[in-house]
């Protein structure tokens, strides 16, 4: 019993943030640190640390973070990599023993590749995708249409930085 219940407090620091909802259940992501690893002409590659969670909702679903809300949350931090470029947004994760990339078209997301957009707006600009204006905003960040998008596994986050550019037809 008293297992469950710390599973379900928010570790401490900032306050959680919602990532989406899919399904009656919600993901949810609280911040642990945002580090600087490595810059170049094609952008910043950046290691993000934050522990997730996730809430069951038979209603409607939160639309932000209230300490009401019954979280559950795993018991250590996971740490993904993303790629703060302009030219090419990229997000890095684990997935068993294998890195996975998603090259995001941040104006055209499926919904496989929703969760890392999230991720990549918060880490390289501090900003919610679920803002109204969120193509305004990209838009004045620099961000444009037609990056390429998709899904490949790589060897080491670094190679981020070498993903192909979008094809051209």
């Amino acid at each position: 019993m008293i297992v469950l219940a710390l599973a379900l407090v928010a570790p401490a620091g900032p306050a959680p943030r919602l990532v989406y909802c899919h399904m009656m259940e919600c993901s949810w992501s609280k911040p642990v640190s945002n580090v600087a690893i490595r810059s170049a002409p094609a952008g910043t590659l950046r290691r993000v640390a934050a522990v997730r969670g996730t809430s069951v909702h038979r209603d409607d679903y939160p639309s932000r973070y209230s300490p009401k809300i019954r979280i559950v949350w795993e018991k250590a931090a996971s740490t993904d990599y993303v790629l703060c470029s302009r030219s090419q947004p990229a997000f890095a994760f684990r997935s068993g023993k294998r890195w996975v990339a998603h090259a995001l078209d941040l104006f055209n997301l499926g919904g496989y590749n929703t969760a890392s957009a999230v991720a990549y707006l918060r880490a390289c600009h501090g900003v919610d995708y679920d803002r109204p204006d969120i193509d305004k905003v990209m838009r004045g960040l620099g961000y444009r249409p037609g990056t390429r998008s998709g899904q490949v596994e790589i060897a080491r986050p670094e190679q981020l930085f070498a993903l192909p550019p979008r094809a051209r037809n």
